[in-house]
């Protein structure tokens, strides 16, 4: 009977449409100082080249699994790959993005060493303007218990506050995770942008400690139009997309907090100002209904009604003047005033680029 090496780490990629940078992740980590690992490569559904790269890796080196699927989005790709994975932990590696070659050495080390649930690491950005490390969880190195992080970390997931001294950013590709966190999680097909933030909620729903390094070991790519939350013209589906975001949020809120107040303000706040960028998208040169099609379309939007559900728990505070009086009308139901206000400011999003937090 052939000995298999016990896989310490299962090492998942989702892949779509991207036949001109996949070989470079797949080259980071075929060369893994950590040999006793799985790469597990999921084909969403490509048209282009993408599925032939991943089986010709797979056909060179025994440790890559491909499973080819018809195109359902990333949550359902990654979780097509968890399904899979037999790994004793558990990597979420983006296949537009690469990673040192002793990432996943570092980071089993100390997982193994700890008995954290979670391991978080630091990260090299790559944008146009240049190279940036980035730390998505800023603390000391060191062992921490998941209460320990609840203000610096959890929360703010929850929506930003001007108070916050750190910039939160909730991605699973700097985490190493025990794989007993990630049992019994949920996938939503629905959600495309924030998807990572809901995992790493759950996950640490279900963690009691978690380890912290400086160590830049991942290389996140926002060079050109590559991420979808650089996308710079009509989104369809945008505001649905925030809807179940905030939805699954709420639900998971109830286990990660005592009571509601704890983290219903951030949420709801931060519901209101996507609802604003749902707004400007919807004034968006670029939409295929035009101009009076997009204030239709605003009226149309479903589940609005949050928004005047849980007004007691917007923070007025964190608004400028001006959202706050468009806030006011939103509460009315007299959608057109802010749509007409942001069609003018924001040139119908002509020259206007909305913020994203890397």
């Amino acid at each position: 009977m052939e000995h298999r090496p016990k896989i310490l780490i299962s090492v998942l990629v989702a892949a779509y449409n991207i036949q001109d940078l996949i070989e470079r992740c797949l080259q980071s980590l075929i060369n893994q100082t950590l040999k006793d690992i799985e790469i597990i490569l999921v084909d969403d559904g490509s048209t282009d080249n993408t599925g032939a790269i991943c089986d010709r890796y797979a056909e060179a080196d025994s440790r890559i699994r491909v499973i080819h699927q018809k195109n359902l989005g990333l949550p359902m790709a990654r979780k097509a790959g968890l399904d899979a994975a037999v790994g004793k932990y558990i990597s979420f590696v983006d296949s537009d993005d690469w990673c040192e070659v002793d990432m996943c050495e570092k980071l089993w080390k100390r997982a193994s060493d700890t008995g954290a649930d979670i391991v978080f690491c630091s990260a090299y950005r790559h944008r146009d303007d240049g190279i940036v490390k980035i730390c998505n969880l800023p603390l000391p190195t060191g062992v921490y218990k998941v209460r320990d992080i609840m203000e610096c970390y959890i929360k703010p997931l929850y929506g930003d506050m001007k108070a916050d001294k750190l910039i939160t950013t909730g991605y699973v590709w700097c985490c190493l995770f025990k794989r007993e966190v990630l049992q019994g999680i949920r996938f939503f097909k629905e959600i495309c942008l924030h998807e990572d933030e809901v995992m790493v909620l759950q996950a640490l729903s279900n963690a009691q400690t978690v380890f912290v390094t400086s160590d830049a070991l991942y290389h996140y790519n926002r060079i050109g139009t590559n991420t979808m939350s650089k996308k710079n013209c009509y989104w369809e589906g945008y505001w649905d997309n925030m809807v179940a975001v905030f939805r699954a949020k709420k639900m998971f809120g109830k286990s990660l907090f005592a009571n509601d107040e704890e983290f219903m303000y951030r949420l709801v706040t931060w519901l209101y100002m996507k609802f604003f960028r749902s707004i400007r998208n919807e004034t968006h040169h670029t939409n295929p209904r035009g101009f009076w099609g997009g204030l239709r379309n605003l009226y149309r939007l479903a589940d609005k009604q949050y928004l005047v559900q849980y007004k007691q728990y917007l923070s007025r505070t964190e608004l400028t003047r001006t959202e706050r009086l468009l806030a006011g009308f939103i509460q009315r139901r007299l959608y057109f005033v802010p749509y007409f206000y942001y069609a003018v400011k924001c040139n119908r999003m002509h020259n206007f680029q909305e913020k994203t937090k890397n």
